[in-house]
């Protein structure tokens, strides 16, 4: 795999040692996805009954959950986690405390790296394997594996779009030129709450476990955040996904959901729905109901399952991945991203919202006139 002009990877053939078997292209997810046409998901909202654990996660801590089961079997979890250069690669964990490596959203592509042919090692040693990424990457795992393992559990998310690699190096250059060292960056931190959620770095990990982040800004305000979510700097194949579908091959489908309708729930610390879509991750479940809360939660349609990506085109794409090479990092956000007046206003209100408590006030209104 190697990385295009746009810093996205992909598969390129080794014509040295190439005898053109076809293999490549017949478990390449891209040009043959795997579907389960027989999916009929049960859903569910579920809240780790660890609230330092919740804190950490993006939304209820489900994955977790899951994690922590496949280790108490003796098995191993893969995942995205962030490097000490602070990019983003997949690797495995096979202890309680290493899942925090695991813990929060990266909106970033990741590296697999070996981890698929790792995972088939694991799973045919007998040990119970759970894989976490999105559609597509676990799509390819299934495609490469060949066949479904009853020891094998497979998390996916409900998935905006992967955002370029290339241009996240950027961000970070640009953040360290104003703050210095940078250890830990947090996509969805919950200092603020689950509501507001927001961009935080940390000088340390220690600082990152007191809370003492050196900035912090909303998906209003952020540069990297305000790109992610235009789809302007996302991989060319996630303006029209083909995993993102009612038929996954996973065991289990993570997402945030905001508004549950029940205020018991709706505590501003994060919530997980969550679609089984097999017997296997059904049977699984049960073993995690003791660590968990959970509520069986009725989908009406299958548009909250799919998500369709709003992604257009962006006309000066191509200058936009040229400027990530050419310009400095200051120059390339202040042309792509710039922090005007009106961001910062947006900034300012959100904030002054949230220090004046009205996100509930709200949430408490709506419960009261909407979900009555």
């Amino acid at each position: 795999m190697h990385p295009n002009h746009e810093g996205f990877l992909h598969p390129v053939v080794d014509t040295d040692n190439c005898v053109e078997c076809g293999a490549c292209e017949k478990v390449c997810p891209g040009l043959s996805a795997a579907y389960n046409l027989n999916a009929k998901p049960q859903s569910f909202i579920i809240q780790h009954k660890n609230d330092s654990i919740r804190y950490q996660s993006t939304s209820g801590g489900a994955f977790t959950a899951i994690a922590e089961e496949v280790i108490r079997r003796g098995g191993v979890v893969f995942g995205a986690m962030m490097t000490d250069d602070l990019s983003i690669k997949h690797d495995y964990v096979e202890d309680f405390n290493s899942l925090a490596k695991f813990r929060n959203s990266k909106y970033v592509q990741s590296e697999i790296g070996n981890c698929y042919s790792r995972t088939k090692e694991f799973l045919l040693a007998g040990r119970f394997v759970c894989f976490s990424g999105t559609p597509c990457q676990i799509n390819g795992l299934y495609k490469f594996l060949g066949e479904d393992y009853e020891n094998l559990i497979a998390i996916d998310v409900v998935c905006k779009s992967v955002p370029s690699p290339s241009v996240f190096s950027k961000y970070v250059e640009y953040k360290k030129q104003q703050e210095g060292a940078v250890s830990d960056i947090v996509f969805r931190d919950k200092k603020r709450g689950f509501l507001y959620c927001t961009m935080a770095h940390y000088k340390t990990h220690e600082d990152r476990h007191e809370a003492k982040d050196i900035y912090r800004r909303g998906s209003e305000s952020d540069e990297w955040l305000r790109l992610f979510l235009s789809g302007k700097i996302s991989r060319h194949s996630c303006i029209e996904c083909q995993f993102q579908t009612a038929n996954r091959v996973v065991d289990f489908t993570l997402g945030d959901i905001w508004e549950t309708g029940d205020e018991a729930w709706d505590d501003n610390k994060g919530t997980t729905l969550i679609y089984i879509w097999t017997t296997k991750g059904l049977e699984f479940f049960d073993s995690l109901k003791d660590g968990i809360n959970y509520k069986k939660y009725s989908i009406d349609s299958d548009e909250k399952i799919i998500r369709t990506n709003t992604i257009n085109l962006l006309s000066s794409r191509g200058q936009l991945f040229k400027d990530v090479n050419d310009l400095t990092p200051m120059a390339f956000f202040k042309k792509y991203a710039p922090y005007s007046m009106k961001i910062r206003v947006k900034e300012y209100g959100r904030y002054l919202i949230w220090r004046l408590h009205l996100h509930n006030l709200i949430r408490h209104i709506k419960h009261l006139v909407v979900h009555k």
